[in-house]
């Protein structure tokens, strides 16, 4: 967006039974001073929602088919946006690697691809993931 701006999102999840998990984002995004190439400036507000649904396979793997949509208006002119939107269909698959002390390496991948405004747009989404408790609890001797 060629400036600093701030992203606030409403996470949800909902547990539908023992195999399945629903996580639901909805969010805006303003960057005050967005530039284009041309360093030409506006305000941009654009807002986001994300819809996840998880197929617990066992403990250790899970399924995904994930949709993102957003619409971020981008500068076409100085104080002019136009609306630029994107929807996407991720299928894609993430396993862990538990540790005794708490710690889970989480590795993932996914197959984004377009939907209509973004037809024909595909790609390859790889991402890692540490996760470990904030504290570590002790049991009194």
């Amino acid at each position: 967006m060629g400036g600093a701006g701030i992203q606030l999102n409403l996470p949800v999840s909902v547990q539908l039974n023992r195999h399945f998990v629903t996580h639901w984002n909805a969010g805006t995004t303003w960057v005050p001073h967005a530039q284009n190439a041309l360093h030409q400036s506006a305000s941009s507000l654009g807002a986001n929602l994300g819809l996840s649904v998880v197929w617990l396979v066992n403990n250790r793997f899970n399924a995904l088919l994930e949709t993102a949509w957003n619409s971020m208006p981008q500068v076409a002119a100085p104080g002019i946006t136009t609306p630029q939107r994107s929807l996407y269909i991720s299928p894609g698959i993430r396993w862990a690697y538990n540790f005794s002390n708490g710690l889970q390496i989480v590795p993932g991948a996914g197959i984004p691809m377009g939907v209509g405004p973004s037809r024909g747009q595909h790609g390859a989404l790889f991402y890692l993931s540490f996760e470990h408790a904030l504290a570590v609890t002790h049991s009194r001797r």
